[in-house]
This record gives structure tokens, C-alpha cells and sequence, in this order.
């Protein structure tokens, strides 16, 4: 049996981080274009050009014919430029908005006092290995409490047959569980409150 494939519906997961990035990579790309035309102004601001533009001939420095023609007859490219770049971008981030997603809800869990998920990421995602290091936390904590909750079961058995087996055999023997507790607590670093 091969394992089921994740799928994501919402491909806008969190809103504000994938928002931001949109935004930025499309001022990223303006910015270059805008960069690009002007150290091509600069180059070529020395230069004459003649347009030939709706039965008129036009005559004037390379720059300022270039950025009129630029800004009146391409602005619909530079609109369909940033949709595409927008949509790129929310397909790349999210590969990571998904993660942090699943972080997000595992974490909550965990916080709730539940560890008994883990957290399964699709082939192209990224953040696999903070993703496999939560996953072996949870499998290690979970088995240090269950080792806790055998030795409170033990501990029970032996209070109960204190009165039949004599007090100090039975003392012995949960002096002995305690300490074996403590061992699996001090593995912990932790804030007591």
C-alpha cells in the first residue's frame, strides 16, 4: 500500500507572509526593470532617435523616447508581468506557508498536551528536517511517559501490598522506583513553577 499524497486546497494559506512576499518580489522585478532602463538612459543619453509613431515622425534623445514609449505602449505587459510573478510566487511560498502551517497546528497540540500526532510534509516542501526533529521529540517524549506512567503503576502496587509484605521491603522497592522517576525527569530541562 503506497502512502496517500497530501494535498492542499487553499493555496493562500497565510495570508500576511505570502502577501508580503507577492508584494515584495513584485517590487523586486519593477525595481530591476526600472534599474535596467535607466543605466540604458544613461548609456545611450548622448544618442539622437527618430519614432515613427501614428503617421507622425518624432525626433529626440534615445532616454526620453525610450521611457515614453516604455510607460504608454507596454503598460499592459508590465500588468501581465506582475500577475505572472504574483502567481509564481504564491505557488513558491507555499511550499513553505504549508510547513509553517503544520507547525503552527502541531505546536498548538503539543501545547494542549498532545503528542501523539506527527507531522507529514509533501515531497517539495521545505522544512523537512525541523519537521523530522519534532517528529523524533514527540516519539522520545512519549516513551519517556510511558516509562513514568509504568513505574506510577508500580509505585500503586507496591503502596497497596505495603500492609501485606511489611513495610520496609516495600519502601526499599519504591525508593528504588522513584529514583528510576527522577532519572527520567532530569533528562529534561525545564522551568518549575
Amino acid at each position: 500500500m503506497s502512502p496517500q499524497r497530501i494535498r492542499r486546497r487553499h493555496y493562500f494559506i497565510n495570508k500576511e507572509f505570502q502577501g508580503k512576499s507577492i508584494f515584495n518580489y513584485f517590487l523586486l522585478v519593477l525595481a530591476g526593470s526600472v534599474l535596467f532602463s535607466l543605466i540604458f538612459s544613461l548609456f545611450s543619453s548622448s544618442t539622437l532617435s527618430i519614432v515613427y509613431d501614428n503617421y507622425h515622425l518624432k525626433l529626440g534623445t534615445t532616454p526620453e523616447i525610450l521611457l515614453e514609449k516604455l510607460f504608454s505602449t507596454q503598460w499592459f505587459f508590465i500588468v501581465i508581468g506582475g500577475l505572472i510573478i504574483a502567481l509564481i510566487t504564491l505557488f513558491l511560498t507555499h511550499r513553505v506557508a504549508g510547513p509553517f502551517y503544520r507547525f503552527e497546528k502541531s505546536l498548538e497540540a503539543m501545547k494542549d498536551g498532545d503528542i501523539s500526532g506527527s507531522i507529514h510534509l509533501r515531497k517539495k516542501d521545505e522544512g523537512k528536517t525541523i519537521a523530522e526533529q519534532l517528529n523524533a521529540f514527540n516519539a522520545m517524549l512519549a516513551k519517556r511517559l510511558t516509562a513514568l506512567e509504568t513505574l506510577s503503576h508500580e509505585i500503586d502496587g507496591l503502596a497497596a501490598g505495603m500492609d501485606e509484605a511489611g513495610e520496609d521491603a516495600a519502601s526499599g522497592k519504591i525508593r528504588e522506583k522513584c529514583l528510576q522517576i527522577d532519572a527520567l525527569i532530569n533528562g529534561f530541562t525545564f522551568r518549575r513553577q
